[in-house]
């Protein structure tokens, strides 16, 4: 039986779920994605970001948005890493690595030749650090597409070795390649068996042209856009079975099977839609609008 409506918290991923126009700068979600998310704030439901971009980049997105209200949400950022308070930017949670396991993982990069990357700690700026001009085409592509869309040089940093910065625990390393490379990196990461780090590797949407990309990261194990869920709503005193979540990832299937009313969008693989109460129109068609009419309003 689904919650009774409204419910008292939405939480929105952005990539592949909100993010209804990747190839418009300034207008990067939709006229209806916004009407409803405005609809359904109206009818007394909290909308909270869920995402695995950084605070910067969601920032970017939603202030691209051209909805006031909507860009002060409250934010689950870098897959449950850190919890926002999004209109006073107060940290209400986090789970950083270990410095020492951050270090291992980083050697890992280094013995395969991939380019790391840094999420520095939230008490630094969470800004993101890498090393050289990468050679990789796909990793230059990102780097190129988070400084256009960040707008912040302190946000986006080359550094002559990230060795040198994990003085504190940072959030992840990452780095992105094709999967023949990634592989053999991943498994060596998977065989160290760090006692509080974890691995995830996922794919990128929106990449035009060539063979597709993966994005290899390290993070603390329970870092988990569901854990993060749980916090937020302990922290504000919500009901997870009053409240719903929509999403088309990985990251985004647990968090859709332990809220009262969990939507994938058509984009999303196989094991997350047949984890959902419903199935949404892809993101390209503005299918979380129609999602929220059919579903969240009452």
């Amino acid at each position: 039986m689904s919650p009774k409506l409204p419910l008292q918290v939405l939480a929105v991923d952005l990539d592949g779920t909100l993010i209804s126009n990747y190839q418009d700068f300034d207008q990067p979600v939709s006229a209806e994605n916004l009407a409803a998310l405005r609809e359904l704030r109206e009818a007394g439901t909290r909308v909270l970001i869920c995402t695995g971009r950084n605070e910067v980049s969601a920032r970017s997105v939603l202030a691209r948005a051209g909805d006031a209200e909507l860009a002060a949400s409250d934010l689950i950022l870098q897959n449950g890493a850190l919890v926002i308070e999004g209109g006073s930017g107060r940290l209400l949670a986090s789970r950083h690595l270990p410095r020492a396991e951050a270090a291992r993982v980083l050697a890992v990069y280094r013995e395969y030749s991939l380019e790391p990357l840094l999420f520095d700690s939230h008490e630094r700026g969470a800004a993101l650090l890498y090393e050289r001009e990468p050679a990789n085409p796909r990793f230059a592509l990102y780097l190129s597409i988070r400084a256009r869309e960040d707008g912040d040089p302190d946000s986006l940093r080359r550094v002559d070795d990230l060795a040198t910065h994990l003085d504190v625990d940072p959030l992840a390393l990452a780095t992105i390649d094709y999967r023949e490379r990634i592989d053999p990196a991943r498994e060596a990461m998977e065989v160290l068996a760090l006692p509080t780090a974890r691995v995830a590797l996922q794919g990128l949407i929106a990449w035009a042209g060539g063979p597709p990309a993966f994005f290899l990261e390290a993070f603390h194990r329970d870092v988990a856009k569901e854990n993060a869920f749980a916090d937020y709503c302990c922290l504000r005193g919500y009901d997870p079975a009053r409240c719903g979540a929509i999403g088309d990832g990985h990251n985004d299937l647990e968090l859709i099977r332990r809220v009262g009313l969990g939507v994938a969008m058509a984009n999303a693989p196989e094991s997350v839609r047949s984890a959902a109460d419903h199935v949404a129109p892809p993101y390209n068609e503005s299918g979380l609008a129609a999602a929220v009419r059919a579903h969240f309003l009452p």
